[in-house]
């Protein structure tokens, strides 16, 4: 058992090693083809859209750092681009196995019915907690809306009777005046408090004039402060894909993303601004309409720089 399994692991490790080689082979094909019509790799990774790391791995045979799935179709459309049959460069190659699949971090039954009863135990307690207080005041407010407040019964009967001792005084008091029967009605009219003209317990007071202010000072400075400080316009053209991340003086993350060749874009905020960026030479950079330059910017290396308002990179 032990013999065979040596045997294929050996068999396995000639193929892979066959492999490699058929590689090296298409790619040192490849570059051969690239010379002879007077191309460079940026060309060609402009024109498939592959970052330039890609095509230099191809064209060196290091294909085991790029996907089983995708590296016959980068090496078939590069064919194409150099009008070479990829059908024929792909002969010896053999087929890509995908990888197998593997199961990660398997979940047992055990626990997902554990966390399936701790769900229904949650939206029952959850319920019960919620919806009987709710119906209760729902209940209680319409009951409170139907009664008759007794309070409010009582001040109008206390009210009716006042009025019947008030008419009952003012008859009684016209039995009193010179030369009137007890049994004459009063024609005097009622003089309710409400009708009394009464003199305003607190004056009215008069607005008070605002101290005069210089118009144009105050114009100016609020227009200032609304305005803010002034913002500096950045723009990055991409020669080739990079990752690129930006934020301003203030924190904000303006940019964080892999940016592809050709694109441009435009950015606003308060300078300096602080990159990051992946390949140097593959980005190019403006603020305010100064270009951009710093150690090392035509290089394929990694830059961390903060540029300011007239385009210099501080140290």
């Amino acid at each position: 058992m032990t013999d065979d399994t040596s045997t294929s692991d050996e068999k396995k490790q000639q193929q892979t090693e066959n492999k490699e080689q058929h590689y090296q082979r298409i790619g040192a094909e490849l570059r051969r083809r690239r010379e002879a019509i007077s191309l460079e790799q940026g060309d060609v990774a402009r024109q498939l859209h592959l970052p330039g790391m890609v095509v230099n791995d191809i064209e060196s045979g290091q294909v085991e750092n790029l996907s089983s799935i995708y590296r016959r179709g980068y090496i078939r459309n590069y064919a194409r681009l150099l009008e070479l049959d990829p059908d024929e460069l792909l002969a010896d190659a053999g087929e890509d196995v995908p990888p197998e699949l593997k199961e990660v971090l398997p979940v047992s039954k055990g626990s997902w019915r554990l966390e399936r009863y701790l769900k229904i135990a949650t939206y029952a307690l959850v319920t019960v907690a919620i919806v009987p207080p709710l119906v209760y005041f729902f209940i209680a407010g319409g009951m409170r809306v139907l009664e008759r407040d007794p309070a409010s019964s009582e001040s109008r009967e206390v009210a009716g009777s006042t009025q019947s001792q008030l008419s009952e005084v003012s008859t009684s008091s016209g039995v009193a005046e010179v030369g009137k029967p007890e049994s004459a009605p009063s024609t005097a009219p009622h003089v309710s408090a409400s009708a009394l003209p009464l003199n305003p317990v607190r004056p009215v007071r008069e607005p008070s004039p605002e101290p005069a202010s210089d118009a144009g000072t105050s114009s100016t400075e609020a227009q200032e402060a609304e305005a803010g400080p002034a913002l500096s316009a950045l723009e990055v053209e991409l020669l080739e894909d990079s990752w690129v991340e930006i934020h301003d003086a203030e924190g904000t993350r303006l940019e964080y993303d892999l940016l592809r060749s050709g694109q441009k874009r435009n950015y606003e905020g308060q300078a300096p601004f602080r990159l990051l960026v992946g390949r140097s030479s593959a980005v190019r950079l403006h603020v305010n309409g100064h270009s951009v330059t710093w150690d090392g910017h035509d290089s394929g290396d990694v830059a961390e720089l903060a540029v300011t308002a007239n385009g210099e990179v501080q140290p």
